[in-house]
């Protein structure tokens, strides 16, 4: 008798979640769906003991859960793409290995509603946000969201905009597969994954609480610096892509969104006083914000007018008693 071709592809993404990877993989297979569903496991060469636990897992449960490996550790988008590579799903749900479902029945809530429902791209719960390391009070990430149905355009602000819990986006498959050649390379795997499947459809807000998230120093949301060039550069990189993906019909948002991560790449460690280098970044960041300019007179104090001209002029000042 042929299998029957599931209808939700879960994408659980571990690398080093030894301490928490039973109880996400638990929380899947113990899912009630009237539905088939598999659940495919990208493990990124993990060195902790994580391996182990999911080849456990698939050879207990060999009909539901598929293991992929690539040859070497390459990171969580690569990792991400492997996944996807191999899911068979009309849909796919997202879970890391540090994460886990606290609702049985989630993958049959939002299948549910996507199935009645074609022109949503993307659906999310409300998530529980725990402290692994601390004795914080969890608290819900969505206590206070405002509507529950969102497009393309409520997701780009000057500031980077993030209300989703990854382990509780449930996606079509035809809306991120295949992903854009740039996606391997981004430090974000969700934003630029809600952002382009955001074209081919709404996003659907449920309100019961279905995931845990958990809070902890090894968390990919701890990488993230906001004074690391790196980092910055990624960003804005990641947001030029989206920018000429969405077809530049959001330009001017994306505009004061790119302009807001040039701003913080000229204050960013690796530029600390390289005034020719920072003049570009300038540059950049003036002929994105323009006419609207925020925080111009400290970049020009800052980073375009020459330290020695202000001491000259301070000098100058002083001498004519204007400063002390």
């Amino acid at each position: 008798m042929q299998k029957q071709k599931p209808l939700v592809s879960v994408h659980l993404l571990t690398y080093n979640h030894a301490k928490f990877i039973a109880q996400s993989i638990e929380s899947v297979v113990n899912q009630k769906t009237t539905f088939p569903f598999e659940i495919v496991i990208g493990d990124d060469h993990s060195t902790d003991g994580t391996s182990q636990i999911v080849d456990q897992y698939a050879a207990k449960y060999p009909e539901l859960i598929k293991v992929v490996r690539g040859k070497t550790n390459g990171g969580p988008q690569p990792n991400s793409i492997r996944i996807l590579e191999n899911s068979q799903g009309k849909y796919m749900a997202a879970l890391e290995g540090d994460d886990y479902w606290i609702d049985p029945l989630k993958l049959q809530k939002q299948a549910d509603f996507m199935e009645q429902n074609p022109d949503f791209a993307i659906c999310f719960t409300n998530t529980r946000v725990e402290f692994f390391e601390n004795n914080e009070e969890p608290y819900l990430l969505n206590a206070s969201i405002e509507k529950d149905v969102f497009e393309l355009k409520d997701l780009i602000a000057e500031t980077e905009v993030w209300f989703m819990g990854t382990a509780t986006l449930f996606y079509t498959m035809s809306s991120i597969f295949p992903v854009q050649p740039w996606f391997h390379k981004t430090k974000s795997g969700d934003i630029p994954m809600i952002m382009l499947a955001a074209r081919h459809g709404k996003i659907k807000y449920l309100p019961d609480v279905t995931a845990a998230y958990r809070r902890h120093s090894a968390g990919a949301s701890n990488t993230d610096h906001k004074d690391d060039a790196v980092f910055l550069e990624n960003r804005i990189m990641m947001y030029t892509n989206l920018d000429r993906d969405t077809g530049y019909k959001f330009h001017d948002k994306f505009k004061r969104n790119l302009g807001g991560w040039y701003y913080l790449l000229l204050n960013s460690r690796q530029y600390r006083g390289l005034y020719f280098k920072k003049l570009r970044i300038t540059t950049k960041y003036i002929s994105l914000m323009y006419p609207n300019i925020p925080h111009l007179k400290l970049v020009l104090r800052d980073h375009i007018i020459p330290e020695w001209i202000m001491e000259i002029t301070r000098k100058i000042r002083r001498a004519l008693g204007m400063i002390n």
